[in-house]
């Protein structure tokens, strides 16, 4: 009998055909056996391993950290000296509270945070399987103060930014808003009224649907004027 053996970390990325484990392993989504007797990704995902179950959880839609990325995450759990934040990810950001002398370099006011409490962080250290290190020591990060929450894919973050910021500009002139955009697809917004708001929301479904097209920050900028002139 052949030995049973992983070859993958668990949720290390994989690619369709990446070899993930051997041996008497059940077979969960998106896998199959080839006639080796390995078992194979059959997408692009993450590698699951639970117990004696080998899955791949596909990655369409889904937000990969990397390090120096800004994220807007949703603080999920705070356990004695840890914050634990949901960036939209397989992946849960956390964040240490300093102690000791680490307390004399920073704002500890920004510390001070409760289950709910939206954030915009930078991700510090990510090492492409389970390990995910937030940081809000920094100028400009910390918590955000009221606003919404609204949402696109995140691989369309680019095209809602614009080269040089120029649809990002658009759509805060446009809406006359506050708006902050995460690289795992968040995006935080102050608007001056629900009229704004539901404008910009219909305008990034128009990013997103649209973003293959020429000419895209044009006509997102004729339809909120159209959308913004009763």
């Amino acid at each position: 009998m052949s030995e049973s053996v992983i070859l993958v970390k668990n949720r290390e990325v994989v690619v369709p055909g990446q070899p993930l484990a051997k041996g008497r392993f059940k077979l969960g989504k998106d896998v199959y056996r080839d006639d080796s007797g390995v078992i194979r990704a059959k997408k692009l995902g993450l590698a699951d391993i639970k117990e004696d179950t080998v899955s791949v959880v596909p990655l369409s839609g889904v937000y990969i950290p990397k390090e120096g990325d800004i994220v807007i995450g949703i603080v999920s759990r705070i356990s004695g000296s840890t914050i634990i934040v949901d960036i939209r990810s397989p992946y849960q950001g956390v964040i240490p509270i300093p102690r000791g002398r680490a307390t004399e370099r920073v704002d500890m006011r920004k510390y001070n945070l409760k289950l709910g409490d939206v954030i915009l962080a930078k991700v510090k250290a990510f090492d492409g399987s389970s390990s995910l290190l937030l940081t809000i020591d920094m100028e400009g990060l910390g918590k955000l103060e009221g606003g919404y929450i609204l949402e696109v894919e995140p691989a369309k973050v680019p095209r809602v930014i614009g080269k040089r910021q120029s649809m990002l500009t658009i759509l805060k002139e446009k809406t006359k808003s506050d708006i902050i955009v995460g690289n795992n697809g968040r995006i935080w917004v102050r608007s001056p009224s629900l009229k704004e708001l539901l404008a910009l929301e219909k305008a990034l479904r128009k990013i997103e649907a649209e973003s293959h097209v020429s000419g895209l920050s044009d006509r997102v900028s004729s339809f909120l004027t159209q959308e913004l002139s009763d």
